[in-house]
């Protein structure tokens, strides 16, 4: 197995940009998913989130319409945070996927390269093919 036989081979080649990528991807997602996790977990409100569970239905008069209101700015942050996250949450989760599938290409590049190598060291030389098959070791003749 030779250099050039690995770069040339689609599934090695394939399988390393994979894998890089998707390191690249994990790597990101898994920060930035605990920065904005962080954030959201800083601006929640302990009251808003009492009240969460509740369904239209079950809101009384005394809730005031709060519901419907529209969002403050440190809500707004929030929700933006919880976006963000669930964006980089997404990179992590396909960072890991693409990575899984690379090393799986590469396996299976790697394997193939194997093979053919094996094939080509057992292969008789393209001089030797049009000469008749003899007895081991017997004397060849002239050309």
């Amino acid at each position: 197995m030779k250099l050039p036989d690995i770069y040339t081979d689609w599934k090695i080649v394939v399988g390393l940009g994979l894998i890089m990528l998707g390191a690249a991807n994990w790597i990101i997602g898994v920060e930035r998913t605990q920065i904005y996790s962080r954030m959201i977990v800083a601006h929640q409100q302990p009251s808003a989130a009492a009240t969460d569970y509740r369904s239209f239905d079950e809101l009384d008069a005394g809730a005031g319409g709060a519901v419907l209101e529209p969002l403050t700015a440190e809500e707004r942050r929030a929700s933006y945070a919880t976006a963000r996250m669930d964006f980089y949450h997404a990179a992590f989760l396909t960072g890991r996927v693409m990575v899984l599938l690379g090393v799986l290409f590469t396996l299976l590049g790697f394997i193939s390269v194997i093979q053919q190598d094996s094939r080509r060291a057992f292969r008789r030389p393209d001089d030797d093919a049009h000469l008749p098959h003899a007895l081991p070791g017997a004397p060849r003749v002239p050309r």
